[in-house]
């Protein structure tokens, strides 16, 4: 057994850098082809694989920088960010990341083809988190009917728990619009705008992702939530911004908009 995890982990290695020298001496010269050919061709397999595992995840990036960009791209991640997991689900989770390091290390270099694309982090921050949303765990959720059972002298104290799927994004550009542009059944080219930051709500209705943009006052009345606070800090944060005699109602409000979409799975 030992002998066999050795040949495993010799194999392993050879797989994922190959451009390391190694002996070839382990591989069957019996075969078709050369050692080296043999195991070439496992290389190329092993590289093309999540080379389209990332083109899966990210089809928007891939359709904006083209073929050649992307594919050094994916063989630069690659070899930064082996894959370490049985399911590929999670391989490309270091991407927007990657990119936003890329960016930086050319930044000021005007000679440098990635300089210019300061957009690109948020495209692919988008693009993985429409993923997360569509793969979040499956709960039960909060609804009307379990709300108007809460007697009212407990709503201050109410915390409220966010569905898995539930995401907060902040953009500086027009991302959203560049997406649906790219990922269109006939993609058509959008300029990247720089824009007054926005904020932006992903999660997912039943099997569809959603995504939508949000006004200050549901943003700020959200991220209270978000962040554990309970409804009477909610009403707080929209005392801030609105007429304190309209806090009620507009908390009522947006929180039954919250629930009606899917936002909500809990109550505490």
């Amino acid at each position: 057994m030992k002998q066999l995890a050795k040949l495993q982990h010799t194999f392993q290695d050879c797989i994922i850098h190959p451009d390391k020298p190694a002996s070839t001496a382990w591989v069957s010269a019996s075969g078709r082809a050369a050692p080296e050919v043999q195991l070439s061709i496992y290389t190329h397999a092993y590289g093309a694989r999540l080379n389209e595992v990332l083109a899966n995840d990210y089809p928007a990036m891939l359709m904006a920088i083209g073929d050649d960009h992307f594919n050094q791209l994916a063989d630069d991640y690659i070899q930064a960010h082996p894959s370490h997991y049985f399911s590929l689900r999670d391989f490309g989770r270091h991407m927007p990341d990657f990119i936003s390091d890329l960016i930086k290390q050319h930044k000021g270099n005007k000679d440098e083809y990635w300089q210019n694309m300061h957009w690109l982090y948020e495209l692919a921050m988008f693009e993985w988190t429409l993923g997360q949303a569509f793969d979040a765990a499956d709960v039960s959720l909060f609804t009307e009917e379990d709300m108007a059972t809460i007697p009212f002298e407990a709503w201050p104290d109410l915390k409220f728990t966010l569905h898995p799927s539930v995401h907060r994004l902040d953009f500086e550009w027009n991302i959203p619009e560049m997406w649906q542009a790219l990922t269109a059944d006939e993609p058509s080219q959008v300029a990247a705008m720089r824009e007054t930051a926005s904020p932006w709500l992903v999660w997912r209705e039943q099997l569809i992702t959603r995504y939508r943009s949000m006004q200050t006052d549901e943003q700020l009345a959200l991220d209270t939530l978000r962040s554990g606070k309970s409804f009477n800090d909610v009403c707080e944060t929209l005392a801030t911004l609105i007429n304190e005699d309209e806090v009620p109602l507009h908390a009522a409000t947006l929180l039954k908009g919250w629930i009606t979409q899917g936002l909500i799975c809990g109550v505490q």
